[in-house]
């Protein structure tokens, strides 16, 4: 008996040895030393040394090709490095192994912006709303992608400078956008906008003045555009040949209705930063309550802007609004 008792003692001794040293090699897996490399990664981007986060991350990659986390910090940091189509490249790797990563949407979506890729951009800004959780950036990123969009159809219609000598040389069509019609379509006042530093975009906190700016421009561009509708509606009811295809007021409604998600996702984001809704909800659609509503977004710029320079492009959007509105009045 006591023989028994020997051997199974002696077998639970090699047993608990043999236990003993699976445990290092456990930690030691390459699983776990990629998780490692991936802190290790995270901790310098924190530091902002993103060549050596980027090390670190593809070290991590080369020992876990399928580690989410590892494509999503280095896709960041090629980001934040200038490098953003290496960024997109391993934001899609991280989609192609977690299709429902609200991160890789969203930092692909930042990554297309770059590009000026504006409607993949607007699409991946939209997949990780829906995904969630919902990231307030996500929808500045969004409304972006919209804006660059609007500006995009606009120039496209023979290019920016082309467009124009098609209007002010064609005899037919300069009479169809006559007087100030024709200048508030010539007027996109892009400048007016805040252009987001991409490279911050993805770290900061989101500026609820930076978003009421934003706002107050898309307002400003609908009255614009409602201005010219105005105006051709006039002169075709004069002389209903100059009603074009291309240039009726199908497409300046077009154009008009560009900027509806712009300030829908511009109020989004200042009901999130603030924990209101904008201070102009939307009064209507006629020309002037828009004028209205972009006036009042600028003014809550100038209220909450810390940033003497965002303080000063609300002030000369005012100014510039101003002077328009006085020569509608005239």
């Amino acid at each position: 008996m006591r023989n028994n008792y020997v051997v199974i003692f002696v077998a639970c001794s090699i047993l608990l040895l043999f236990s003993a040293c699976l445990v290092p090699a456990v930690k030691n897996s390459p699983a776990d030393q990629a998780a490692e490399l991936v802190k290790q990664g995270d901790s310098l981007m924190k530091q902002g040394k993103y060549d050596d986060a980027i090390d670190e991350y593809t070290s991590a990659i080369t020992l876990d090709p399928i580690l989410v986390s590892a494509y999503l910090g280095r896709g960041q940091a090629y980001f934040l490095n200038g490098r953003s189509l290496m960024a997109l490249t391993d934001y899609s790797t991280a989609i192609g192994l977690d299709p429902n990563s609200t991160a890789a949407y969203y930092g692909r979506g930042w990554s297309r912006l770059d590009n000026r890729a504006w409607d993949a951009a607007v699409s991946d800004f939209t997949s990780s709303l829906e995904l969630g959780p919902v990231q307030d950036r996500a929808y500045t990123g969004r409304a972006w992608g919209y804006v660059n969009k609007a500006k995009w159809v606009f120039e496209g219609i023979y290019g920016y400078g082309g467009l124009f000598y098609l209007f002010e040389s064609h005899v037919a069509l300069h009479r169809a956008y006559k007087g100030s019609g024709w200048y508030y379509v010539k007027q996109p006042q892009w400048e007016t906008a805040v252009i987001p530093d991409l490279a911050q975009a993805m770290m900061n906190d989101p500026d609820p003045a930076e978003a009421y700016c934003n706002l107050g421009f898309a307002h400003a561009k609908e009255a614009q555009w409602m201005h010219a509708i105005d105006d051709y509606k006039s002169a075709i009811a004069e002389d209903p040949s100059l009603d074009w295809s291309r240039f009726n007021t199908a497409w300046a409604t077009g154009m008009k209705e560009n900027w509806n998600p712009v300030i829908a996702d511009y109020g989004k984001v200042i009901e999130m930063t603030t924990g209101q809704s904008p201070v102009e909800a939307r009064l209507g659609t006629t020309e002037n309550e828009e004028w209205e509503l972009a006036a009042a977004s600028y003014n809550q710029v100038v209220k909450l802007s810390k940033d003497p320079a965002l303080t000063q492009k609300a002030q000369d959007a005012l100014d510039l609004y101003e002077n328009i509105r006085t020569d509608l009045n005239k």
